[in-house]
Formats: C-alpha cells, sequence, structure tokens
C-alpha cells in the first residue's frame, strides 16, 4: 500500500501479543478482532433470545446493531492501521469517507442500479406481476427507497465498509489478486452476519434462508469491488452503495405480489431473490472486467 510505513517487530519480550500478532497476519488479526468484537456487542441481545439476560423490552436493537457494526470492522481496521501505519495511516482511512470526486455516473449508479437489478431479478420468480406491482407503489420510491437509502446509512453501511473495503479489500487483492480477493471477503463478510440470524433480528434463520444471505453477499461484494475500484476506493460510494442494497431489499419486500404461488413463496421469503440477482450481477461484471474486476496494481505492489 502506498505511504505504509515498515514496522519492525517488537523486541524484548517473547510473549505474544496483539501487536506481534498484528505485524506478522494483519488481515488475519483484523478478521479475527472483526468477528469477535463485533459478536461480543451482540452478545446481550444473543443472551436475551435465550433467556440468560433481562435486557428492558423498549430498548432499541438498532444500538447492539450499530455497536456490533462499529466495534467490528470500524474499529478493527483503525487498530490495525494504527499498529501497521501510524497516525498518518488512520487519517488516510478517514479521508476516504469524503472521496466524493468519482464522477457523477457513479453516484446515479450507486443509487439506481440496486432497485432496477432487483426488480428485474424477481421477475424469474414472480413473471410480470412484479412489473404491475413497481408501477402501483412507485410512491414507495420516495416514502421509503430514498429515505431508507439516507437513515440506513447508520445502521450498518457506515460502520461495515471502512473495514471491509476500505481495509481488508485492498489488501486482500494486492496479496490474492482480484477474484480471489474478493471471493475470501465474500465468504467472510457473509458468515460474519451468522448472529443475526440466530438472535432473529435478520429473520429466521433456515437452511434456505441463510445459505442465500451467504451466496447474494458474496455475489454482492464482487459488484462492490468493480465500483470500489473505479472509484479510487472511496468509502462515500461504498457507504452509500451499501445502504441502497439494503434500502432497494426493504422496497422489494413491500410490493411482493399477494397472489405468489405456495411454490414460490418459501424461495421469496428465505431471500433468493437477492442471491440469484446479486450472483447474475456479479457475473456479468466479471465476464465484462474479464475477471479484473477493474483492479490495477500500483507501482507499490
Amino acid at each position: 500500500m502506498a505511504g505504509t510505513q515498515t514496522i519492525s517487530k517488537p523486541t524484548g519480550n517473547p510473549m505474544f501479543s496483539l501487536r506481534t500478532m498484528i505485524i506478522e497476519h494483519p488481515l488475519l488479526t483484523f478478521f479475527i478482532l472483526a468477528f469477535v468484537l463485533a459478536w461480543l456487542a451482540g452478545a446481550p441481545l444473543l443472551l436475551s433470545k435465550a433467556g440468560l439476560l433481562a435486557l428492558p423490552p423498549d430498548l432499541p436493537v438498532e444500538l447492539f446493531l450499530i455497536a456490533g457494526a462499529f466495534a467490528g470492522p470500524t474499529l478493527s481496521a483503525y487498530i490495525v492501521t494504527l499498529v501497521l501505519e501510524g497516525w498518518i495511516g488512520v487519517r488516510r482511512l478517514l479521508r476516504r469517507y469524503f472521496q466524493w470526486r468519482v464522477g457523477f455516473g457513479w453516484y446515479l449508479f450507486v443509487f439506481i442500479s440496486p432497485i432496477v437489478a432487483l426488480t428485474l431479478g424477481a421477475i424469474p420468480f414472480l413473471g410480470s406481476s412484479i412489473l404491475k406491482s413497481f408501477s402501483q407503489n412507485w410512491s414507495l420510491l420516495l416514502s421509503l427507497y430514498l429515505p431508507a437509502s439516507v437513515v440506513g446509512i447508520l445502521f450498518g453501511p457506515l460502520w461495515e465498509e471502512p473495514g471491509w473495503r476500505g481495509f481488508a479489500l485492498p489488501r486482500l487483492q494486492q496479496r490474492f489478486g482480484a477474484l480471489p480477493g474478493t471471493l475470501i471477503l465474500g465468504l467472510l463478510w457473509s458468515l460474519w452476519h451468522l448472529p443475526g440470524f440466530i438472535g432473529g433480528w435478520l429473520g429466521p434463520f433456515t437452511l434456505s434462508s441463510f445459505s442465500a444471505l451467504m451466496l447474494g453477499t458474496t455475489a454482492m461484494a464482487f459488484v462492490l469491488a468493480w465500483v470500489y475500484n473505479n472509484t479510487r476506493g472511496s468509502l462515500l460510494l461504498m457507504i452509500f452503495f451499501h445502504a441502497a442494497l439494503n434500502a432497494a431489499s426493504s422496497f422489494g419486500g413491500k410490493i411482493l405480489p399477494s397472489d405468489m404461488s405456495a411454490a414460490v413463496r418459501p424461495l421469496v421469503e428465505s431471500g433468493w431473490i437477492p442471491a440469484v440477482t446479486y450472483t447474475l450481477w456479479a457475473l456479468l461484471v466479471i465476464l465484462f472486467t474479464k475477471g479484473s474486476l477493474s483492479y490495477r496494481r500500483g507501482p507499490e505492489d
């Protein structure tokens, strides 16, 4: 990475330390911290669900979701960056939150493509009825989709993306290449959501719903990586895109036709429309970029 300082290993203390592990295995340490810290933050919800901890009934679940997202990928990214690159590296990561000069077309893509993709992706499941339902509920774009794209930034994207795309993705691409590095990130990003199913705040856990999440999240990582590589690593665009994807799923859930067949309903409710849509989207990006995801190694690589 450009500007990365060379850090000497700590001496004089033979005992294992977090600093030593960060210096020797920065990516591994980041992912361990991202999982452990996030899952610890969500532990009260899991203990409450199991009847082992009494939480106030009016305590918002969102507080734990924000705490988990921040304490996991974001805090982990800053801890590892601070050890590896010092405060210069931390400030460099912070500046990428405000990297907004990326071309107006990318802003349109980030906010419009999720809702278009999911609507088209629903046609094989629901037929043309989804288009009719979309036209009948277009006002939800203003009352639901756009507000959710903005407010939803606070409930995950703002706290996740500095870790996943801000810290991990550039290092994974540099070490393993665009496709393998993104696949690793996508799989780990998917598994990171497991407590959300166990605790119920991501919906009931079933093999079908978790498989759909794994497939869809892993596939979406390739599209996010492509946008990341084309916007010079803009965290701002990653946060917006992540929020728009979440908002598009919420919008889609509100316009599902009521006359779905009994055979299709379980697949739809388990999240297979986003899973299939994102997989096809990722394959198109991979084919379009000939597997590069628009990643270009710099001289420092």
